[in-house]
């Protein structure tokens, strides 16, 4: 029984035109979604396999590409850019980042955040807020 690519439900008769219509399109989601994927994880391996600062790779939603300068960003790589841009224009991109797992990524942009640093601070105001 032939089954519809997008809600998997079985279809007869006259939907089976809406099967091969679906099937034969490469815009639906389900065909961006593979698309995104597939080269999401062809990027990972370019880069590396996993993240640069302490090899994380077990799932590719916790690692992003973050561009070392972020003067010579011209898009984020996300699943939608990957699965609608030109896979040249991808690569170029890819090429100004390095692979971080989610929380190494989150350190890098926010590296005042250390929790010893901010244990401090709070314990010095804490000081202040009983003397003051």
């Amino acid at each position: 029984m032939k089954r519809c690519v997008v809600c998997e439900k079985p279809i007869a008769g006259k939907q089976q035109d809406h099967y091969y219509r679906v099937k034969a399109q490469t815009n639906t989601y389900h065909s961006q979604t593979v698309r995104s994927l597939k080269r999401k994880l062809e990027l990972i391996e370019r880069l590396g396999g996993g993240c640069r600062k302490c090899g994380y790779r077990t799932n590719i939603a916790a690692l992003h590409f973050h561009h070392s300068d972020p003067n010579t960003k011209r898009m984020k790589l996300d699943m939608r850019v990957l699965s609608n841009r030109n896979w040249e224009v991808i690569v170029a991109e890819a090429s100004k980042c390095e692979l971080l797992c989610s929380n190494c990524h989150a350190e890098a942009h926010h590296p005042e955040l250390v929790l010893s640093t901010i244990q401090q601070l709070l314990s010095g105001a804490s000081r202040q807020e009983t003397t003051g």
